[in-house]
């Protein structure tokens, strides 16, 4: 399927080089073509692999979460991505490679979980900690048509000012205690392990005096849920992707807002335009992680 063919599934027409548009209903952004995985580099290694479900409706089933997120805990650094989107990238890339001849290539392969046709900055982003340097950055992939804006930024460690409370909780066999902070504009409940002595968490977040294996923000719009340990005796390489050198150094706080803006105005960031006069776009409310 070529790209047009792939776009006309969620508007009526699309002529590139003008764009316009005809019937353009409210859509989230499209998911980008798939990354070759492959070429990658190695940045560390570790031994340590903890598997978050994100937004999931029945954590026994992965079809209903909104992703499945992965932390790699390397000797100096930590990785964490989408594990759904580097297995459908995996997939799609083994695809091309079997198939030299074909016309198209698969846009998707694997678990088809929620909302997998739709890009998120959650799950096309990977944020590396480097703890040597007390440097966070994430690199941020845009969604279809908009390879050329990939960005990303770096930032010092953020500091999150937790309150550790005496509540407990078991997630994953895990007895784990509470800790509040706020963060960024938003407030958050996370739950963390001592049993697991790992300064760490999914995302950006960290700080507590052992693994966060569940965090949510206050208005549940977010929830992070451990569901899977992995604790390696041979050290496995955390990668990062060769294709990063390409992509536009900025800031957080302009990528931020860039991010917020794709999400509720995907057509027009692309620079499309309705036909009809009269047509009125239905508005689209989106809620980041960080509101500053």
């Amino acid at each position: 399927m070529n790209d047009i063919q792939f776009l006309n599934k969620k508007i009526s027409l699309l002529v590139v080089g003008t764009f316009l548009v005809l019937n353009i209903n409210a859509i989230q952004p499209a998911t980008p073509r798939p990354k070759n995985v492959f070429d990658a580099a190695t940045v560390d290694s570790g031994n340590i692999r903890i598997y978050y479900a994100l937004n999931a409706d029945n954590l026994k089933e992965q079809g209903t979460y909104y992703d499945l997120e992965c932390l790699e805990i390397g000797s100096n650094m930590s990785k964490f991505y989408s594990r759904f989107v580097f297995n459908s990238d995996s997939l799609c890339i083994d695809w091309v490679k079997k198939n030299p001849k074909a016309e198209s290539a698969p846009g998707f392969m694997g678990i088809k979980y929620k909302d997998y046709d739709h890009w998120s900055e959650y799950r096309y982003s990977e944020f590396f900690k480097d703890f040597s340097t007390n440097t966070l950055f994430e690199y941020s992939r845009m969604p279809f048509l908009m390879g050329k804006a990939n960005a990303y930024y770096e930032e010092n460690m953020p500091v999150f000012d937790w309150k550790i409370d005496a509540d407990t909780l078991t997630v994953m066999n895990y007895l784990c205690q509470k800790a509040t902070c706020h963060f960024r504009g938003r407030d958050f409940t996370a739950w963390f392990t001592v049993d697991i002595p790992v300064n760490n968490g999914p995302w950006k977040f960290s700080g507590l005096p052992g693994l966060i294996l569940k965090i949510y923000d206050n208005d549940n719009l977010y929830i992070f849920e451990c569901v899977k340990t992995e604790f390696h005796k041979k050290k496995f390489p955390i990668y990062k992707y060769n294709d990063y050198s390409s992509y536009k150094k900025t800031e957080r706080e302009k990528l931020l807002m860039f991010q917020k803006k794709i999400q509720e105005n995907y057509f027009g960031v692309l620079g499309v335009v309705p036909l009809e006069k009269d047509y009125k776009p239905e508005k689209i409310v989106y809620h980041p992680l960080e509101l500053e």
